[in-house]
């Protein structure tokens, strides 16, 4: 089973807000072959204060209103994100699981 870290602000510009569906689209990009392949992805977060929705949407979104949500569960990992990050996750995966249904 294929496993990658992915370090987010690293990936994405070294910008620690992160608000462009083009980043977005960077990660979800990395981390399409090994979700497909049945893999752990773990996205590291470390000196990324906050992120946008639509940042959120290109991978989380759009991965659950395609795949649905056992697309990701289990499978993805998420390490030094701080509340915001979090409740932002949250609230994309909440009306991406919407769309799915």
């Amino acid at each position: 089973m294929p496993s990658i870290v992915i370090n987010v602000k690293s990936v994405t510009g070294g910008f620690d807000f992160i608000g462009s569906r083009g980043a977005g689209e960077i990660i979800r990009e990395k981390m399409k072959p090994v979700l497909d392949k049945d893999g752990q992805v773990t996205l590291d977060f470390a000196g990324v204060e906050q992120v946008t929705q639509s940042f959120i949407d290109e991978f989380f979104g759009i991965f659950i209103r395609a795949f649905g949500i056992e697309y990701i569960r289990g499978k993805v990992k998420l390490v030094n994100e701080t509340q915001g990050i979090k409740d932002t996750i949250n609230i994309v995966i909440k009306y991406s699981k919407e769309r799915s249904a």
